[in-house]
């Protein structure tokens, strides 16, 4: 009898080690070669976005691109053309000491279709801007340099569709 109890729980244990699903380390995201091309491709997002260098995430990037930016008024919606347009303007590459942190949250993928995901996460982006304000002793906001320090900061989601077999941003940049 002790001998059945035993391997029972042997038995058990091994039923409870090899369903446990690997999760992708510091995340409750299940590792999977969809999720890590996903995580892969917001890598390259926050490296591109961090150095100013579009070119390092724009080819994950679908030409279906849309983003309503959370309104209801159509302009401020964003398409692919218009993305390209804002990465190459002046206004983006003047931002200086550009810092991103990003904290994920969860990556669903759509139940209905396994080609759509939607990665939920928080970020925090600081930088260094122009000031339009004049550099005045009373304003203490503006640097001698003519600089302002600037945070942005609040939870999105990405939303990507696989294409042709790979992963591409479909929204929220």
């Amino acid at each position: 009898m002790k001998k059945i109890v035993m391997l029972m729980i042997v038995f058990s244990m091994f039923l409870t080690v090899s369903c446990n699903k690997k999760m992708i380390k510091g995340t409750n995201i299940e590792e999977t070669p969809d999720s890590k091309e996903i995580l892969t491709v917001f890598g390259y997002y926050l490296k591109g976005f961090k150095e100013q260098n579009p070119e390092i995430f724009l080819e994950y990037v679908s030409k279906d691109y849309y983003d309503t930016n959370g309104t209801d008024e159509a302009d401020d919606d964003v398409d692919y053309d218009k993305l390209v347009e804002i990465l190459n303007s002046d206004a983006y590459h003047s931002l200086e000491k550009v810092s991103i942190t990003a904290i994920i949250k969860d990556l669903l993928f759509d139940p209905d279709n396994e080609n759509r995901a939607r990665l939920l996460f928080f970020f925090e982006v600081r930088f260094k801007m122009k000031s339009s304000v004049p550099t005045t002793e009373e304003n203490a906001f503006v640097q001698p340099d003519g600089m302002t320090n600037h945070k942005v900061s609040e939870n999105n989601q990405m939303k990507f569709v696989k294409e042709d077999g790979k992963w591409k941003i479909v929204s929220g940049l």
